[in-house]
């Protein structure tokens, strides 16, 4: 692709991106997030295994506005109340991510999957509808994860004051501003995530296929996915506490990603290092140790 047709790119999308996401404020969008929120209509749940000690649905949530999001739920046995652990791990993992996690019977797992639609696909033109229907995604997504929260708050086995957004790597542009948003989430755990998603999205542009440059691309993708950007949130999480894990040898979030995220917060904070690359969906073992790292810090009283 010649550079005057990524000019010609950068100004058709920037241009034409709906107004009223450009140049806003963390507060106009969350007001606009919560205008888009709607109620839960429906919570659909198919009873998929059953242990001595859990019992595990699929579900399938149904809002007001006239949207739904599909997940997996895994519940204690028992009254409670019991801790919630709201994971959201991105695209391709999604709701198996439960299935991922062993032990930890004393505590609700929520996972989600994300409504995204289409093929991954940054080559040429395409990069641009891709990272359109990123955005499209995320208007949804952020609602219908506060949905969840409603309907959480609506059973009597959940401990109302210890419910924790868990999000792992792209999970976490939609999660993070969902987490903020609402307070009755307490706390938030940011695994292999970060700030700057035009650095994000500039670190990966090769690996993805993207023909135009990749500082071209950062910043295109960083303009289309404005509302989501984690620094407009982060600041506004304080007082709830903020866990934040990332690798050393993370190679989809670059260090400086996760530093900026962790620099930008508020009281109170934590950031922890380990060694391993960055997670892909079915490296199980990956899974599990981060998963014992965040279950350490969070549910060791449990």
């Amino acid at each position: 692709m010649s550079i005057h047709l990524c000019v010609l790119c950068v100004s058709v999308a920037f241009f034409f991106q709906p107004a009223e996401t450009r140049g806003q404020s963390f507060y106009n969008f969350r007001d606009g997030f919560l205008d888009r929120k709607g109620s839960v209509t429906a919570m659909d749940l198919r009873l998929v295994e059953q242990t001595n000690t859990t019992m595990t649905f699929d579900f399938l949530l149904h809002s007001s506005r006239n949207d739904s999001l599909s997940g997996r739920l895994r519940m204690p046995k028992g009254t409670g109340p019991f801790p919630v652990a709201i994971l959201a791990v991105g695209i391709e993992t999604g709701k198996e991510v439960v299935d991922m996690i062993e032990g930890r019977e004393n505590v609700i797992l929520l996972g989600v999957d994300y409504p995204f639609e289409g093929d991954w696909d940054f080559a040429g033109f395409a990069a641009i509808n891709t990272t359109f229907r990123l955005r499209a995604m995320g208007f949804r997504t952020v609602p219908l994860l506060m949905n969840c929260v409603d309907w959480l708050y609506g059973r009597r086995e959940v401990d109302r004051s210890d419910i924790s957004m868990i999000t792992v790597s792209f999970g976490s542009f939609a999660a993070i501003p969902a987490a903020v948003i609402d307070p009755r989430i307490t706390r938030l755990v940011v695994v292999q995530g970060g700030a700057d998603l035009s650095l994000v999205i500039a670190h990966n542009a090769k690996r993805w296929g993207t023909t135009m440059p990749a500082w071209l691309a950062g910043w295109l993708g960083g303009a289309i996915l404005a509302p989501f950007e984690p620094s407009k949130y982060i600041l506004h999480l304080s007082p709830r506490p903020l866990l934040i894990i990332n690798g050393k040898g993370d190679s989809f979030f670059p260090a400086e990603s996760a530093t900026r995220l962790f620099e930008i917060s508020r009281e109170p904070k934590e950031m922890i290092w380990h060694q391993s690359d960055h997670v892909m969906p079915g490296e199980k073992e990956l899974i599990k140790e981060l998963t014992n790292i965040v279950a350490g810090k969070l549910y060791n009283r449990y």
